[in-house]
């Protein structure tokens, strides 16, 4: 595998120049408060976002998280972190092997840019509810080629991982930020692993072996799948869809359990399988059971 290229000068990436300073407090009017600034752009520099949730409880925390100095390291070094991550990972997958007389993988991380989202709401009795998250969506795009230099496969890939948030709920409040280092790990595995899978997954699809149940099994185990990641599965005829979330995962296979209650009748081995990655809005769905009522 080749090294992972950046699409920009590692110190003037867009979106890396990323702080953040959390604080929530309060004594008769409590709120989660935040606020993101400090990235460059490509117009220049940029880029602030804050929140707020009301309540009436006591709270005090604040916390920093720094991600510009892991990130720009990472990226001097051609990340060298996701490479040797994605290389473990196709390795254990059995379903290509990238070596200097056969496939050549590259890769380039096109763009790193803050996201945030959140609401805030207040009830008949005046407290406060509502939820706030801030993090980072980096892009990365693939290229593998035969040993001619003609490229058989080529495709774009991201994830996205909160570096804080905050929640209040009925006059409760919670805010967390994680260490700058441990969330830039994080990152590192995550981007490894969605395009781990993606390539993995176009030569040797991701599909169920044999379905019991609410349960099935899948050709493919860690650590490409995890315990906790949910899958879209569609029967071999296209009728039937369910989403399941992996629940055991061996070397060469995993078990999956059913979310909901959809007919899964003809979901049966040979049914294809999609990974619901992390930051895609699929994953938000709600999954709620038909329970009959008396």
């Amino acid at each position: 595998m080749g090294s992972i290229e950046a699409a920009q000068e590692c110190t003037l990436y867009e979106g890396v120049r990323y702080s953040n300073k959390t604080s929530s407090k309060g004594s008769s009017s409590a709120y989660a408060a935040g606020a993101a600034s400090g990235y460059a752009g490509p117009g220049g520099s940029g880029g602030a976002a804050a929140f707020a949730a009301g309540s009436r409880s006591s709270y005090s925390s604040s916390s920093e998280t720094h991600f510009e100095t892991f990130f720009i390291e990472d990226c001097q070094s051609d990340f060298e972190g996701v490479r040797e991550a994605m290389e473990a990972a196709l390795a254990s997958s059995g379903a290509i092997v990238i070596s200097d007389d056969g496939y050549w993988l590259s890769a380039r991380v096109e763009s790193a840019v803050p996201v945030k989202q959140g609401f805030v709401d207040t009830s008949l009795t005046g407290k406060a509810y509502g939820t706030a998250s801030e993090g980072l969506k980096v892009t990365m795009s693939l290229k593998l080629q035969d040993e001619k230099g003609r490229t058989v496969f080529g495709s774009l890939v991201d994830t996205q991982i909160d570096t804080r948030n905050a929640s209040v709920v009925r006059g409760t409040v919670a805010a967390s930020v994680t260490d700058g280092e441990a969330v830039y790990s994080l990152l590192q595995r995550q981007l490894a692993m969605v395009a781990a899978r993606k390539l993995a997954f176009h030569f040797k699809p991701l599909q169920v072996t044999d379905a019991q149940a609410k349960k099935v099994k899948l050709n493919y185990g860690g650590p490409l799948l995890e315990v906790g990641t949910l899958l879209s599965v569609t029967s071999p005829d296209g009728f039937a869809a369910s989403r399941y979330r992996v629940s055991s995962v061996g070397a060469g296979s995993a078990i999956a359990t059913q979310l909901g209650d959809a007919n899964v009748s003809s979901i049966t081995a040979g049914s294809s399988v999609v990974v619901i990655e992390k930051g895609d809005p699929a994953a938000n769905e709600s999954n709620l059971e038909f329970v009959p009522l008396p």
